[in-house]
Order: structure tokens, then sequence, then C-alpha cells
């Protein structure tokens, strides 16, 4: 009987099935600005997977659209899915906003326009969500590639910077330091606590999927009614930095955060700069404490989770004072160290604020920063 089920299943129209039976579907949204040359690489492999997305969404804050427009038209010139690519003001939360507010299928994937992915990734995260039958997993992300995926010639004109290169290098071993000190690290400490409120699901290692406690924003996929009912914070301005953070915690409080090991996604990231030295500063450590400020507001945690929060957060702002100071050889490390050290006075008066007053405090911070 059961082979007959499956029989019938793989041969009926997926329109003809019912919704438990029938495959789920994706849209892909890319959030650019001014980097037609990443687009290049990228989109390819998008479309060169083995499952199909059924739209490919460009929001472009690019200081001239038409370049990103021309890009996408030529890159995905015959492909049968709808594309759309439409200017917007920067801001990556505002951006990923606009492209969710045109996604219709049951997932969404976001990767950045640097996100180059491997053979099969696509149908390893669709496959998850699909195992998934009492909807209960809410994101799903991929293991991080180390190496460009099998064939890809990266050119010249694009190539990884010396910083980025020895980054990824050590990236690994930087990883497993800071799961040794989690006491150290409150995204990871807060993050842990939301993914061991709720039992894993059985089907997780059959899958060959774990939960996580956030995923990296290069990698990151939702399903779409769990995204759409709380979208990106829009507080977070321009680059965002550590909106994937915020992201996957608020995921977390709704649901499962896992991974799927067998979709692989290689973070090529763009060489170009991000912002002035002191701007880099301020938010690394304002928009920690901010983002996860906020989320010690849930109500699951106990008055000393809530408290082991708080005194991470404060260690948190000494540690990235401290992280700051080899940079003071240089004139752009003074800058980052200045950025640093007023964040850090910001984001100390964050840690008071009760929790209504927290987004404006933020905002506020940033007015008087200038950032």
């Amino acid at each position: 009987m059961a082979d007959t089920l499956s029989s019938a299943v793989a041969a009926a129209p997926a329109a003809d099935l019912p919704p438990a039976c029938r495959p789920l579907t994706f849209d892909v949204v890319i959030a650019t600005r001014n980097r037609p040359e990443a687009l290049v690489l990228s989109i390819p492999l998008i479309l060169g997977q083995s499952r199909q997305p059924e739209k490919l969404i460009v929001i472009d804050s690019s200081d001239d659209h038409g370049p990103v427009a021309e890009t996408v038209a030529r890159v995905t010139d015959g492909w049968e899915g709808e594309v759309i690519v439409e200017h917007s003001a920067p801001g990556l939360p505002l951006q990923r906003n606009r492209g969710l507010s045109l996604v219709t299928a049951d997932v969404v994937l976001f990767p950045d326009d640097d996100s180059l992915l491997y053979p099969g990734t696509a149908e390893a995260i669709m496959k998850a969500y699909e195992a998934d039958t009492d909807g209960s997993v809410v994101a799903v992300c991929t293991r991080e590639a180390f190496a460009p995926p099998p064939g890809v010639e990266i050119g010249q004109e694009y190539t990884m910077s010396a910083h980025h290169r020895r980054e990824a290098k050590t990236r690994l071993l930087r990883n497993r330091i800071e799961r040794r000190l989690s006491s150290l690290k409150p995204s990871l400490y807060l993050g842990t606590l939301f993914m061991n409120s709720r039992a894993a699901p059985e089907w997780l290692a059959g899958e060959n999927c774990r939960k996580v406690e956030f995923m990296s924003g290069f990698r990151m996929s939702f399903r779409t009614s769990a995204i759409k009912a709380e979208g990106f914070d829009e507080n977070l301005r321009n680059y965002a930095l550590d909106e994937d953070i915020d992201a996957s915690l608020t995921m977390a409080r709704q649901g499962h955060v896992i991974a799927a090991l067998d979709g692989n996604i290689y973070h090529h990231r763009f060489p170009g700069g991000r912002g002035n030295g002191f701007t880099l500063g301020a938010i690394a450590v304002l928009n920690r404490v901010y983002i996860l400020r906020k989320h010690l507001e849930d109500d699951r945690l106990s008055p000393a989770e809530r408290r082991g929060g708080m005194r991470r957060l404060r260690g948190f702002i000494q540690l990235k004072l401290l992280a700051a100071l080899p940079g003071l050889r240089s004139a752009f490390g003074r800058e980052k160290f200045r950025g640093a050290w007023a964040g850090a006075r910001a984001a100390r008066q964050l840690l008071d604020l009760p929790a209504d007053k927290i987004g404006p405090g933020y905002r506020a911070a940033l007015d008087r920063l200038g950032v």
C-alpha cells in the first residue's frame, strides 16, 4: 500500500495533491547595493539549483540602479521563473522587508548578493522544511563552505580582500574558541536558552539536520508565514550589523532554527568598505547590545537567566573595547576605537531602559552618534 501511495503522489500534478503531500515552494530575495559584479557570480548558482525558486526578487539600493538592473536581466535571460527587480532606499532590513512583501511561496531564502550556493543546497533546505510536518521549524540555514563551489572561477575584478582571506582561514578556530567561552558571548548564551526551550524534532538526525543557536546572514531561510509575522527590524540602519542574530533570535522565539548539513554556501565577501572607522566601531558594540537587550525581555526567560544575560552584555562591552586596542597603530584603527568607546557609552545606557524604551533609546543613540 505504501509503495502504491508513493507512486500515486509522484505521478500526480502538485496542484491535485492534498496540502500535506505537496512539495513546498520557495522564493529567493537578494538585497544588494553597488556591486553588480557579485550578482554575476551568485545568481547563476541560484538558478542552476536542481530545485528551482518560483521567484527571484532583487531589491537594489545602489546609487545608480542601471548596472544592477542590466546585470540581473542578463544573468536571468532564458530562466522561466518570475524575476522582480526594484530600487529602494538603502538599509538592509528595509530592503529585506520590501522583498519579503513580494514573496508568495511557502519558504523564502535570503542569500547575500555574494553568497555562492553549492549544487543541491536548495534541495537540502527544502527537504528540511518538508520533513517538518507539524510546522515547528521556522528557519533553516546551511553549512558554511570555506571554498567556492566546484568549477566557480573568481575573476580578478572580484577578489576577496587580504583581511577577509585571513579571517576565513581562522574562522573555524575562532568558532571553537567562542563556544568554549560561551559565557563571554551573550548572543550564544541567549541563542542556547531559546534553542533548548523546545525538544528537538525526532527526524532531525535522519535528515542530517541539527538545531542551531542562530544563523549567519548570508545563509538564512525562513518559513514565510513565520518571518512575515515579524519582519526585519528597521531600527537597524544601513549595513545593520548583527541583523542576522536579531532575525535568528526572533525566529527562535517562535519555533526551531536548524541547519541542513547537506547544503553548503560559500560567502565570498565583497572587498569594498562598509563605512568609516567610527561608524563600524560604534555599531559593533551598540547594535549587539540593542538586539540582545530587547530579546532578554522574552517572557520564557527566568529572572536568573535575564540577570545572566545582562551580566554577559556588560562583559561584552568591555571586551569590544579591549579588542579595538591593537588597532590604535593606524588612523582607521584609532577612529574605530573612538567609535567603539562612544558606542559603549551609549550601550550602557540601553541596559537600564525599560522594555518600551529600548527601541527609541537605540534610535536616539544612533542620531547622537551620527551613524
